[in-house]
C-alpha cells in the first residue's frame, strides 16, 4: 500500500465533519426546524431518544446515515443498499 492510498481513506469523523458543515451552513430556519424535531422526538419518545444517543445505537445510526445519504443526492444518483437481516437458521433435519 502506498502513501497515496492512506490519503484516500475516509473515516467516520470525515463524514461527521462534513455533515456538521452542511448543517451549519444551511438555512437558519431549517436548522431551527431540525432542532425542534429532535426536541419533539426526545419529549415524545424519551426512552428511544436517550437509548439512541447511548452505547447501543446501531439501528438509529443505520437510519440516520441512510437518510442523510439519500437526501444529499439527486434521485437518479441514489444508491440502493442491500437489506441486512440476521436470521436464525436451523440446520436441516437429516
Amino acid at each position: 500500500m502506498s502513501d497515496s492510498d492512506d490519503n484516500d481513506f475516509t473515516g467516520m469523523y470525515d463524514v461527521l465533519e462534513a455533515l456538521e458543515a452542511v448543517i451549519a451552513s444551511s438555512d437558519p430556519e431549517r436548522r431551527e426546524q431540525l432542532a425542534a424535531a429532535i426536541d419533539g422526538y426526545m419529549n415524545s419518545c424519551p426512552e428511544d431518544f436517550f437509548w439512541s444517543v447511548g452505547a447501543q445505537a446501531p439501528s438509529l445510526l443505520y437510519h440516520l446515515v441512510t437518510s442523510i445519504d439519500m437526501s444529499c443526492r439527486p434521485e437518479s444518483q441514489s444508491k440502493p443498499r442491500p437489506v441486512v437481516r440476521l436470521v436464525d437458521r436451523k440446520p436441516p433435519i437429516a
